[in-house]
């Protein structure tokens, strides 16, 4: 088991989705209100205590069988993982806004000029098939069109 760290920022439904998480997996933490997407994973991977941990984004709407119950093998914990989510609006499925099992000392040493944050992290990086959660950037027409 890895911890599970919800990261928000200006996200209308945060604490919504923030309670429905907890809801389900009562030992989630949160960093909320960290600038910079580096900076506010970096203050995450310190929150937890465990070798890799679990990120979701403040818009997301975990699937309703979603479990976090992969194990990196030990020859991955140096690896970023990432799951697919499902975008709102044209029912796409990629990886952006989705679930991310991270290293945590990687994670904290992370090179915080490179622009993609996920790929600044490791070399090392996997994108898994199954849908985590919808990634619900459309709140409002700022917010739809900002994430868009």
């Amino acid at each position: 088991m890895y911890d599970i760290v919800f990261i928000s920022y200006e996200e209308p439904n945060a604490d919504k989705v923030y309670e429905d998480l907890k809801a389900r997996f009562p030992m989630a933490k949160r960093v909320h209100g960290v600038k910079g997407i580096h900076q506010a994973h970096i203050a995450a991977a310190k929150k937890c205590f465990t070798k890799m941990f679990w990120v979701v984004d403040g818009d997301a709407q975990l699937k309703e069988d979603w479990k976090f119950d992969y194990i990196a093998s030990e020859w991955d914990h140096d690896a970023v993982h990432v799951w697919r989510c499902q975008n709102p609006i044209n029912f796409l499925e990629y990886g952006h806004g989705g679930v991310k099992l991270l290293p945590r000392q990687l994670t904290i040493d992370m090179d915080v000029s490179h622009p993609d944050m996920t790929t600044s992290i490791s070399n090392k990086f996997y994108a898994h098939e199954e849908i985590s959660n919808t990634t619900a950037f459309n709140t409002d027409p700022f917010n739809t069109w900002k994430s868009a």
